[in-house]
């Protein structure tokens, strides 16, 4: 059976990140210990060799992506494309906030956008049909042509409403789905049917160094 594949990275950790607080469209740039979680993700990937490779534009991200294109063994990397619609979700006010300060502040409006976020917005943020939209446009750009590897480096939020546009998973259990920073996703296409490979899959970050990363394969 001939597929393409794609494989959609989350960025690695940022101090925002690591604190339980909402980044969305606010430029949050990568931490040490997110720069040592790319190199193994780099590692990782090393063998893979993508046809295609893009980018939010956000710093944490394309970082990353940098991180990563650098560590490609390949003779001719592909060039590394930054997608405006690629970029988190805006948060709106959530922005900056922690967990517990959105919890305390917003409550049931919270609580209901976590349920399913197509029915609440966060206050002066984006809609999740909007989210949608723009997600839909970027992978229509991005599976266009005939490229059987595909790397995408991006967001948890994106990486969700990716899965709701590709596979039509419902925006109920976005939620419920783990991203960890530099994790992977893998969706395969066959006759343009789309099929969920693997999802957060993270081991490179259980090993012990770069090398350890370099040996542990893509899931067929």
């Amino acid at each position: 059976m001939q597929t393409r594949r794609l494989i959609l990275a989350r960025h690695g950790q940022t101090e925002w990140n690591s604190a339980t607080r909402y980044q969305g469209k606010t430029d949050v740039q990568l931490n040490d210990p997110g720069r040592l979680q790319a190199g193994r993700l780099a590692a990782r990937l090393s063998s893979w060799e993508p046809e295609l490779f893009f980018t939010s534009p956000l710093s944490r991200a394309r970082e990353t992506a940098e991180i990563v294109r650098e560590g490609l063994q390949m003779e001719e990397r592909p060039a590394l494309t930054v997608l405006g619609d690629l970029a988190e979700i805006d948060f709106g006010d959530w922005e900056g906030k922690t967990i517990p300060e959105i919890e305390a502040s917003y409550g049931k409006l919270y609580r209901d956008w976590r349920e399913d976020p197509s029915r609440v917005t966060p206050p002066g943020g984006e809609s999740f049909p909007q989210v949608l939209e723009r997600v839909g446009r970027a992978f229509e750009r991005i599976l266009a042509g005939p490229a059987g590897r595909i790397l995408v480096v991006g967001h948890g939020g994106i990486m969700r409403a990716a899965l709701v546009r590709l596979l039509g998973v419902s925006s109920s259990l976005v939620w419920r789905m783990r991203m960890d920073n530099c994790s992977m996703l893998g969706i395969d296409f066959w006759k343009d049917r789309a099929m969920l490979a693997f999802s957060n899959d993270a081991v490179h970050l259980l090993v012990e160094g770069e090398e350890e990363a370099r040996r542990l394969p893509i899931p067929e």
